[in-house]
């Protein structure tokens, strides 16, 4: 598992947008050729797209956000594994290490809005276990408890949109819960090839975790529109 990436000196509340680069139609007059300012080319280049603020945001939340993933798929592999014993250690390990990872999201939230921090993490730590919940139903053929787990999913899609709006009102609610929908939807997919023993299992995880570029380049971008970050 790669390390997460660090947010300090991120300046996390920068811009994302890249500059583009365009080519005008007709031919350059000697004006043109040695005005570098005035081309568009010239103009991109002086701004630094690769290393800016906002480039290593949105790759740094994408880091956590995929960890997030695939520690989950690891944690919920190994429960299996230990046949449900939570507290098997190898299980104990993998689960250590998902709230890790999920302490670094929150401390990624805090260095923007410290008031946040705590509240994101209460929330984010509160998702986990209807994952587990799901798992442990679907093993056991209790559809009942399958059904449940994923209303608590639904549920908490919601509050967390709820939660981010507060923070960011310039992300939707709405638009924030039907991203955690997808990332709930594609891991208990992947969740359920696992159980089945299905090889596919690994590219279904890989597939949640790429989804969670999407989630990270619209939670980056509200923080910079919230912060006036141009």
């Amino acid at each position: 598992m790669r390390k997460t990436a660090t947010f300090a000196g991120l300046g996390i509340a920068a811009a994302l947008a890249l500059t583009g680069c365009s080519t005008g139609a007709g031919a350059a007059t000697p004006e043109k050729t040695t005005s570098s300012s005035s081309s568009p080319m010239a103009e991109s280049m002086m701004t630094d797209t690769v290393n800016s603020d906002g480039a290593g945001l949105r790759a740094a939340l994408t880091a956590l956000l995929s960890d997030h993933v695939y520690l989950a798929g690891a944690a919920i592999h190994q429960a299996l594994a230990d046949g449900g014993d939570l507290t098997a250690p190898k299980t104990a390990a993998a689960v250590a290490a998902l709230d890790e990872n999920s302490v670094e999201v929150s401390k990624a939230v805090g260095s923007i809005y410290p008031d946040a921090e705590q509240p994101f993490l209460d929330s984010w730590r509160s998702h986990i276990p209807f994952f587990v919940n799901y798992t442990l139903a679907k093993v056991g053929n209790d559809q009942a408890g399958q059904d449940q787990a994923l209303s608590d999913l639904g549920d908490y899609a919601v509050s967390f949109g709820e939660l981010i709006h507060s923070v960011v009102p310039e992300l939707p609610a709405e638009a924030v819960q039907k991203e955690l929908e997808t990332h709930a939807t594609s891991l208990v997919a992947a969740i359920d090839a696992d159980v089945a023993g299905d090889p596919g299992y690994y590219d279904l995880l890989k597939d949640a975790a790429g989804h969670m570029s999407m989630t990270a380049q619209a939670l980056a971008g509200g923080i910079a529109t919230n912060k006036g970050i141009q």
